[in-house]
């Protein structure tokens, strides 16, 4: 299926959708973009791109050249949620060829806009799409219950609550992992800050700076046993954050105090669909694999998604052929970050007393031995090139 001149339709405004409709106008699709909002703005905040989503987002003609506000910072330090005492670090860019971004998500979707906009991606906001039929010579898109436009190919990258999965693929179970987690900015007010881990019982807290330093963003995650909505847009109580945060010392306390709005959602583990497609409709980024957010990488997932889909497609002529082999080219991999992920995540909310005390020892020991410990255990991660 060579996608020149093929009309691709992209359900989803997020990174997985436009990054999608991106990488099939390069090869010469008739793309068009449908996202429900009226304006394509913020949801989230601070986000994490290693190097395997730089080598995407290069490859799209994203970064540099739409990309300007970035951090890349020499390393992440975890310390001691009490003590201040730094435990191991990841150091990141000692090796250039691996650079890690940190940047503020709206810059990101504004640099993703101008690059569909400039290879002639149509986007269409305040649009509800959903797919009514798929199959036969291609998929049929409804727009706000009126309209029917037919393409060759339907991308539905509408996120963790897809409709498009739920109609076409069935409501999947998830499993509430008895976490939730609080996200905030602020402004720095000149203060300058280290991106930094801060591991605590049975909870953790990140911060690094954003837009040159401008802002602060704060990402609290915890052990809580009360439901919470699997949303970034639920607003939180700042009293709350900063009180469940409370025993941090003083140098976390100062900067929670500062908070004056939070979001609070809940931590949900997803099983593996059978299938990522039906017929000419098919899965990308959360829609069909949303990640935990202990390894920094649901962005990436769905930045190689968008590069390896599209990669395939162009070059299998039989569109059956093309889809089963991106998903076998996917599935494997997300898999193994998802498990990494919760991996990850029972590490940073160690609650016995002495298995923390000999996991900060041993971490420390190790860094100081091979200060590059860390970062060599996720290199299959960073390395990998979609």
């Amino acid at each position: 299926m060579t996608l020149l001149n093929k009309k691709i339709g992209v359900i989803g405004g997020g990174i997985g959708g436009l990054a999608s409709a991106i990488a099939f106008a390069k090869f010469g699709s008739q793309v068009t973009l449908y996202e429900k909002a009226l304006v394509i703005s913020e949801v989230g905040a601070g986000i994490q791109i290693s190097a395997n989503g730089i080598n995407v987002l290069t490859k799209l003609g994203i970064y540099p050249d739409y990309l300007k506000s970035v951090g890349f910072p020499k390393n992440i330090i975890f310390k001691d949620y009490k003590t201040d005492k730094a435990i191991t670090e990841i150091q990141h860019n000692q090796d250039l060829n691996l650079p890690y971004m940190q940047l503020h998500r709206a810059d990101l979707i504004e640099a993703l806009v101008a690059r569909a906009k400039s290879l002639g991606v149509n986007i269409v906001l305040g649009s509800k799409a959903k797919v009514i039929n798929s199959g036969g010579s291609g998929s049929k898109i409804k727009v706000n219950n009126f309209e029917v436009f037919d393409f060759d190919l339907t991308v539905a990258a509408d996120g963790m609550n897809s409709t498009v999965r739920q109609y076409w693929f069935g409501q999947r179970p998830s499993v509430f992992m008895k976490q939730i987690a609080w996200r905030a900015l602020i402004p720095s007010n000149g203060m300058s800050i280290e991106p930094t881990v801060y591991m605590g019982i049975n909870k953790h807290l990140v911060m690094y700076p954003l837009r040159n330093g401008k802002i602060i963003n704060i990402i609290g995650v915890q052990s809580n046993e009360n439901l919470a909505p699997e949303s970034w847009t639920n607003d939180g109580s700042p009293e709350k954050f900063y009180n469940e945060f409370s025993d941090f010392n003083t140098s976390v306390t100062n900067i929670l105090s500062d908070i004056t709005e939070v979001k609070l959602w809940g931590l949900y583990s997803h099983p593996t669909l059978k299938s990522w497609s039906h017929k000419n409709v098919v899965l990308l980024g959360d829609a069909a694999h949303p990640m935990l957010p202990f390894m920094a990488q649901g962005s990436c997932m769905a930045l190689e998604d968008a590069a390896v889909l599209a990669r395939v497609l162009n070059k299998i002529n039989n569109i059956d052929t093309a889809l089963k082999k991106y998903e076998n080219i996917r599935k494997k991999r997300v898999t193994a970050v998802q498990k990494t992920s919760i991996k990850n995540g029972k590490f940073f909310h160690i609650n016995n007393l002495i298995l923390r005390k000999f996991f900060h020892i041993t971490m420390l020991f190790i860094t100081k031995l091979h200060p590059s410990f860390l970062k060599s255990r996720y290199n299959w991660i960073y390395n990998y090139k979609a």
